[in-house]
């Protein structure tokens, strides 16, 4: 199967002469690492996701992650463009300030664990283990995703977890559901034919006309791009899932609504454009219909008369997708509130 990252995400961010021209470091290494300190601080005023390399001097799989998945010349890209790559002797003897608290190396011997490394390592201290970070709540003085993954990370297994991390798919989703679906999305020889057999999208321009006429159903709008991972893994496996497909099918309209779409779309009799400029970079109705904030994907759910009922953004894993689509598809959402409606749903 094709290698996944993330082939598409250069052709738009990256030229391929700059991927090539990368000079690998002592290590052998691709990345560009930073301390940790310095990931913060540049954190500080432009926030990207952070990645913290856990290593020792004698750690043999540190040295060889180095060398074979951080040499990955496309990976390594993506990891340089997207995040702050940072790397932290797990026994060094700094003192390191870590979201204003100071943390001490544990003893002056060889060997001994620095105060962080226990700390961030939760107390399990094996190496190499790789922290990603993101979403830094400046109020709690936390990151809302702070996740470890411990041991050697091959580049198929480290790409749903950049993705994960990258693309706030932590919101709506656990890890372990995630990776299972990244999978099927991506290396399931089978799930093409599935796809173009199932599922009925129309276009923006097929369904937003300057004729409007009230639907027999609600309408799912998926605002997604090429450029987005997250985006192709909902598509290919949450749509249709098994327990999703036949209700989605029964209920809803499905419009594929990619945001850099040039085609002029009515709505409500009013007509929107995609100027492409500095100010609108996307499609005006795009912004319209997710409440003036685009996130790739988000779900819009219109209703029969295409008035915007609810904007749901980031990845939605099926099991969260069918609650959502029941909930509006039965017009529970008339009658109940969405927590009461869970609580319903979970006994």
């Amino acid at each position: 199967m094709k290698k996944v990252l993330i082939l598409f995400l250069f052709a738009a961010c990256l030229i391929p002469g700059k991927v090539r021209s990368q000079q690998p470091d002592h290590e052998g290494s691709l990345v560009q690492w930073m301390t940790l300190t310095e990931a913060l601080k540049k954190n500080e005023t432009q926030p990207k996701p952070i990645i913290l390399d856990f290593y020792t001097d004698w750690c043999g799989w540190c040295k060889h992650m180095m060398k074979t998945t951080y040499a990955d010349p496309n990976l390594s890209a993506y990891i340089n463009t997207y995040f702050y790559p940072a790397k932290f002797d797990a026994e060094g003897k700094d003192t390191i300030e870590y979201l204003g608290v100071k943390y001490y190396p544990t003893s002056a011997q060889p060997r001994s664990p620095h105060g962080l490394a226990i700390k961030l390592l939760q107390g399990r201290l094996s190496y190499p283990t790789t922290l990603f970070l993101n979403a830094y709540d400046k109020e709690k003085k936390e990151f809302k995703l702070n996740m470890l993954a411990a041991g050697y990370l091959e580049t198929r297994k480290l790409e749903p977890i950049l993705i994960f991390t990258l693309e706030n798919v932590f919101r709506n989703c656990n890890y372990d559901d995630f990776r299972e679906e990244y999978e099927k999305a991506f290396f399931d020889s089978t799930l093409d034919l599935r796809l173009n057999d199932q599922m009925k999208w129309k276009s923006p321009k097929e369904y937003f006309t300057a004729v409007a006429k009230p639907e027999s159903k609600k309408t799912i709008v998926y605002l997604n791009s090429d450029w987005c991972n997250a985006c192709k893994v909902m598509k290919r496996t949450s749509f249709i899932d098994s327990t999703v497909y036949p209700y989605l099918m029964k209920k809803y309209n499905l419009v594929d609504f990619n945001p850099e779409n040039m085609d002029s779309l009515y709505y409500k009799s009013q007509l929107y454009t995609n100027p492409k400029n500095e100010s609108t970079p996307l499609h005006q109705l795009a912004f319209l219909l997710s409440k003036g904030s685009i996130n790739f994907p988000s779900v819009c759910i219109l209703d029969e008369n295409q008035n915007i009922l609810d904007v749901i953004p980031s990845y939605l894993p099926p099991t969260l997708l069918d609650d959502i689509l029941h909930y509006y598809g039965d017009d529970i959402n008339k009658v109940k509130s969405w927590q009461d409606f869970m609580a319903s749903r979970k006994k």
